[in-house]
């Protein structure tokens, strides 16, 4: 790996060491795949540098690309996404792709009228559409 996905690659097995042998083999850059017991909707999730030497977090699930600015905060989706505390929020403006964010399990989001909002849960049991 790159010294970049080297020195992230380090610093989350440090705090996960379980992740150690999701990192995927002799690649130039960092990839963990993490399995979805569950089989939900959220898919797998996945770990990854880039070439620009950037952080990404993402599920199987289209649109759900997110970048993140440190390792710290790496962690801190990891842990809510993987303890259900933290959803994906896909919006889509008549079919079409609009918006993805992330959102703690008990707040509200505002919509806006004609939008839907597709939210996603690890385990699936939080599961639900928002037609606005």
């Amino acid at each position: 790996m790159n010294d970049f996905s080297t020195h992230i690659y380090n610093q989350i097995v440090e705090a996960l060491p379980d992740l150690v042998d999701l990192q995927k083999k002799n690649t130039e850059l960092l990839e963990f795949h993490i399995e979805n017991e569950y089989k939900s909707t959220f898919g797998d999730l996945y770990i990854q540098t880039s070439d620009d030497d950037k952080i990404w977090i993402k599920s199987s699930f289209p649109f759900t690309t997110y970048e993140v600015d440190s390792v710290e905060e790496l962690l801190y989706i990891l842990e809510g996404l993987l303890f259900n505390q933290l959803f994906w929020v896909i919006s889509y403006d008549d079919g079409d792709w609009d918006d993805t964010f992330l959102m703690l399990k008990d707040q509200e989001i505002k919509t806006e009228e004609g939008f839907t909002y597709k939210i996603l849960s690890w385990n699936g049991k939080n599961d639900k559409v928002i037609n606005a």
